[in-house]
């Protein structure tokens, strides 16, 4: 324990020195090179892991849940600080200070949150205390589209994110409205991918958008919040953007079409025609005729499209899938102005940057770093004391052992010096009975020698 404590300030200190790199780094007024910072702050974390390995405090390590303390024949004992078997119960295993379990190992994402975003999602670890999603489809899009909340107190990895984000899905599904039964009947899901490190939501039955409920256009960072956990980044959603200007007017159409080719090279196309409904077409009612015609093509591939009202402005259809797509937009020629404006769309990305790990390269990367080093310290603190407790434990356990040493010894020698003063005495009687019955045999024998002398006297 005391081996593990000495690595644990060795940790304490690479963590200041970090600190101090990513305060220098993240400093406005540095005018250095953060590059030369930036390759002394990795080489620390590098550190940092080494010294974890060496006292088996690292990801994948040994943790010690049960240390046997026995000294000579002291065994057992009803001390809280020693277990029935003469065992000490002190559990490491949460106790874990790599940089992956200390927040600093993780990969720095970030994306733009204002745009349609369905591969992957994570959180800043220890900072919010919420997420809130916008999912739309066929049936619940527009203002009718479902709000989906997830509750992160005591939430700290993926998978615990991804538990929350279903029960928000549960809840949002409980309503009465259509909007909630199409929801519910989507079947829509947060699922953990197989290597544990990212999720995505799915789909039993129809296309939809997630939205994450961010600032518009704002970058935001996500860091891994568990040990191991590491933001994977994929390919991010495409979204193709249509400005409709007021609504289709009864007896006028609309056309458009959606094509997109898959990894084969094959064309799959839908044209759907839109108004000339018998009354006027709003864009909620546009988003819902083209969803519900994707749908019912049957073709996988323009199912995986959705159509939702952009959340930034309301005269804007956003279209959007995972594959690369085209809309097109049919002007008809006694168009008066209204219904979908240009002969085309406008394509916007919610690409997600590529992932890097935390690094003090740039201020922005610095300041982020800085805030996951203020976690990380807490971290490691709350490792300390229980490496802490576990050394009190262990100094609690050796006394009483060492204590019932002392008097099993003492009572041992009680014993055995009772039991030779009685082994003495009953010495001492057996070799008085032996003299008596000497003397009583001489006494015996010389009765008939006198007799003898008599008679022949």
């Amino acid at each position: 324990m005391q081996t593990i404590d000495g690595g644990i300030t060795n940790i304490s200190k690479l963590i200041d020195r970090a600190r101090t790199l990513a305060t220098q780094s993240a400093s406005g007024t540095f005018n250095g090179d953060r590059s030369v910072l930036n390759t002394e702050f990795q080489s620390v974390l590098t550190e940092v892991d080494r010294q974890a390995q060496a006292i088996g405090l690292n990801v994948g390590g040994s943790f010690a849940k049960e240390l046997r303390v026995f000294i000579g024949g002291g065994r057992g004992s009803s001390d809280s600080a020693v277990i029935a078997n003469g065992s000490a119960a002190i559990d490491l295993s949460a106790s874990t200070v790599d940089s992956k379990s200390l927040g600093l190992g993780g990969y720095a994402v970030s994306g733009a949150s204002g745009l349609d975003n369905a591969t992957t999602f994570s959180t800043a670890k220890g900072v919010a205390t919420s997420m809130t999603y916008t999912v739309s489809g066929a049936g619940f899009s527009g203002t009718d589209a479902v709000s989906v909340t997830a509750n992160l107190n005591g939430v700290n990895d993926l998978a615990g994110l991804v538990d929350a984000i279903n029960a928000g899905i549960s809840s949002a599904a409980q309503g009465t409205t259509g909007a909630a039964t199409a929801f519910k009947n989507a079947g829509v899901s947060a699922q953990l991918n197989s290597d544990g490190t990212s999720f995505q939501f799915v789909s039993t039955s129809s296309a939809f958008s997630v939205r994450d409920n961010g600032a518009a256009g704002a970058a935001r960072s996500f860091l891994g919040t568990s040990a191991g956990d590491q933001v994977k980044v994929a390919g991010g959603l495409q979204a193709k953007t249509i400005t409709w200007s007021g609504d289709i007017a009864d007896g006028e159409t609309q056309a458009i079409t959606l094509s997109t080719v898959d990894e084969g090279g094959t064309m799959h196309q839908v044209d759907i025609s839109l108004g000339d409904t018998g009354s006027v077409l709003s864009i909620a009612e546009a988003v819902t005729a083209i969803n519900t015609a994707l749908q019912n093509t049957n073709d996988s591939h323009l199912k995986s499209l959705v159509a939702t009202v952009d959340g930034s402005t309301t005269d804007t259809i956003s279209i959007a899938g995972l594959k690369n797509f085209n809309v097109t937009v049919a002007i008809p020629s006694d168009a008066t102005g209204t219904g979908f404006a240009g002969p085309g769309a406008t394509v916007t990305s919610a690409e997600v940057s590529g992932g890097t790990s935390v690094n003090i390269s740039s201020e922005a990367a610095a300041q982020t770093a800085v805030s996951a080093l203020a976690e990380a310290v807490s971290s490691l603190g709350q490792a300390q004391a229980n490496v802490g407790k576990g050394q009190n434990t262990f100094n609690f356990a050796v006394s009483l052992a060492s204590t019932q040493l002392t008097n099993l010894a003492a009572s041992e020698s009680r014993i055995r010096d009772a039991d030779l003063a009685l082994e003495a005495a009953n010495l001492t009687k057996a070799q008085i009975l032996q003299q008596a019955g000497i003397a009583a045999l001489a006494q015996a024998n010389s009765a008939p020698q006198a007799v003898l002398s008599l008679l022949r006297g």
